[in-house]
Order: structure tokens, then C-alpha cells, then sequence
């Protein structure tokens, strides 16, 4: 497959702080690459530097082979969907999905053939002389997506997409948001803060912290086979075991004896893959799996499920898992997790 958008060493500092410290990914021709972290992380200024909207301190974009670093956005070929779909609101859906052809000097005959092209495509033709303010949020959400494919972009950049939708639609627009993009076959960055969103429409999924890029792989390598504490913590739901070792080269994790060679041990629990069972049941532990005991101190009702809090043997932390069996505050339970499942980081 072709690369159709690169970066290379993107740094861009704010005063002291770091937005891209030495950034690299690439995306391939009709790849979706999610760009996921926590508020600060630097995806949003990562998209906007693509874009055209951020001066970068150093570093090269490159699209179709073409270094656009230094090019106005106008002339980047790229288009960019706003998380407040930015629409204008004294123009019709037609006028705005029109606005990009326009500025780009399109005669009206190209102009009414790809608007209406891009309207059949998303279902909203209908819509065509309504305002904004007479729109659903679903419905302002197809204009803003038209808008931005009307002009064919070499790329699509989608910042927060549906963070505005409620979350049954939200839900619902996934499916069709991931089946657009395959239909239209255009390389996509796609910013958001929800990694159940990304791990479910990505193809790739870039996750950064503090400006960097600390792992990129497909969902199923990020969330099985997490690089360091960070991203194994920040994918998934998800619990933490701190174990100091206090000079130890073997320190005790429940049933398991872990060699050791630094201070402190972190065990990353992924709490969606975790059983909890009453303290006397018995269970067969294969190799490697992880054994816990402890007691419940908190619980709450999630509807199908119940979240504990549950306060293990031997360490200070208390672990967070859902499950559908009912157990008691006080109750004492073990927790079962198998090998695949749960992570060890030495800091």
C-alpha cells in the first residue's frame, strides 16, 4: 500500500511545554489511524499542524510524497472536520457544503454536481435548504462530513467527531462513520479521547502522551500487547497492583513469584477480563495466571453488572472490577486473572 500522509520529527513547543516532541507516523492509502491520549498529549495540535493551522518549531508533512510543511491549508488538499462542525449558520446545507468548492474557484456546474454527489452519499438531500439551526445534532454532524468530503481530500482529518452526539447515537454513527470511510477509500487521522471509539472503527491506533508517540499498532497489538506502564494502564479498563520489592530479587504477586530487578513492581489488571468468585469455590489456575484474594469494601449497581471496589491482601491499592454475580460488602472473594490478561512493569 502507498503512504499517503508522513510526518517526520514534528516538534512544537508552547513555552516549556512540549505540544510534538519528535513525532513520526505515517498513514497508507484508505487507512484509518485513531489518535488517542489523554487531555495535554498533543493529538490535537498533531492534527492542526497537518492541517496547516500550527507553525511547527521543526519537522516535515508530507503528502503524496509532497512536503507541504510551509503550504497555506487551502493548499494542502486536505480537509478537516471540526468537533463543533463549524458550520455557517446563515447558510444553507447546500451553501456550506458548497463553501469549500467555492473558495477553491469550482464553476457552478462541478460545484452542484459534487454537492450533490456528497449529499446522495450521506442521505441528506433532503436537507439541502435548511439552515443549520433547523438541524439535529445527528444531521449537523452529515453536513459537516460533506462539507469536508465534497472536495476529495488527498487526506481527512477528523478532530472529536462525535464527542457531541449522545451516547446512542454515538454507538450507532461508529458503524457508519467506519463504513463511510471504507466506501470513500480517503486515508483518515482521527482524533479522540474515547479509546473504545478508536479501538472499534481504527485500523492503526497512535497513542501519545506528554507530545510523544509511545506506541502505534493495530488494536489488537496496543490492547494485548501494551509497551509500558502508561499505555497498558491508559487502554481498557483497567486496575493497578504497586508492589514495592524493598531490596528483594523475588517478590510475591499473589501465587506468583516474579523476579525482580528494580524497586518497584506495577501489575496491570485488565478489569473487563477479570473474574471475581466467592473465596471457597474452587478453580483451575493454568500456568501463569494470577490468583488474588481480598475483601469487597465498595459496590455499586451498573445494571447488568456490579462494579466492586475490592481491597487486596498484602498491597495498599484496591482494585476496581465489574461482575455479574452478586456478592456482599465485607464478603471475602478471589480474583482470577489469566495469563494474557493482566501486565508487570518494573520502574
Amino acid at each position: 500500500m502507498m503512504v499517503v500522509l508522513q510526518t517526520q520529527n514534528l516538534c512544537k513547543s508552547y513555552g516549556q511545554v512540549k505540544a510534538l516532541d519528535d513525532v513520526n507516523v505515517y498513514i497508507e492509502d484508505a487507512q484509518l489511524l485513531a489518535v488517542i491520549g489523554p487531555s495535554g498529549s498533543g493529538k490535537t495540535t498533531l492534527l492542526r499542524s497537518i492541517a496547516g493551522f500550527v507553525e511547527l518549531d521543526s519537522g516535515k508533512i508530507l503528502i503524496k510524497s509532497k512536503d507541504v510543511t510551509n503550504l497555506p491549508p487551502e493548499k494542502r488538499n486536505v480537509a478537516m472536520f471540526f468537533q463543533n462542525y463549524a458550520l455557517w449558520p446563515h447558510m444553507t446545507v447546500f451553501e456550506n457544503v458548497a463553501y469549500g468548492l467555492k473558495i477553491r474557484k469550482y464553476d457552478k456546474n462541478t460545484i452542484r454536481e459534487r454537492v450533490e454527489w456528497a449529499l446522495d452519499f450521506l442521505d441528506i438531500r433532503s436537507l439541502a435548504e435548511r439552515k443549520p439551526s433547523q438541524l439535529s445534532g445527528g444531521q449537523q454532524q452529515r453536513v459537516a462530513l460533506a462539507r469536508a468530503i465534497v472536495i476529495q481530500p488527498d487526506v481527512l482529518l477528523l478532530d472529536e467527531p462525535l464527542s457531541n452526539l449522545d451516547a446512542k447515537i454515538r454507538m450507532r454513527i461508529r458503524f457508519e462513520l467506519k463504513a463511510l470511510q471504507k466506501r470513500l477509500k480517503i486515508p483518515t487521522l482521527y482524533v479522540t479521547h474515547d479509546q473504545e471509539e478508536a479501538l472499534s472503527i481504527a485500523d492503526k491506533i497512535a497513542i501519545m502522551h506528554n507530545g510523544k508517540v509511545l506506541q502505534v499498532g493495530t488494536p489488537e497489538e496496543v490492547y494485548k500487547n501494551p509497551v509500558d506502564l502508561f499505555i497498558a494502564d491508559f487502554i481498557g479498563v483497567n486496575s493497578v497492583v504497586k508492589v514495592k520489592c524493598a531490596g528483594e530479587k523475588l517478590v510475591e504477586v499473589g501465587n506468583l513469584k516474579l523476579p525482580v530487578q528494580k524497586e518497584t513492581v506495577y501489575v496491570v489488571i485488565r478489569a473487563e477480563e477479570t473474574k471475581v468468585l466467592p473465596i471457597q469455590q474452587r478453580f483451575d489456575i493454568a500456568e501463569g495466571d494470577l490468583r488474588l484474594e481480598g475483601t469487597i469494601i465498595g459496590k455499586l449497581y451498573l445494571g447488568s453488572k456490579y462494579r466492586y471496589e475490592i481491597k487486596i491482601e498484602g498491597v495498599d491499592e484496591v482494585l476496581f472490577i465489574n461482575s455479574e454475580e452478586v456478592y456482599n460488602v465485607n464478603e471475602q472473594v478471589q480474583i482470577i486473572s489469566r495469563k494474557g490478561n493482566f501486565f508487570i512493569y518494573e520502574q
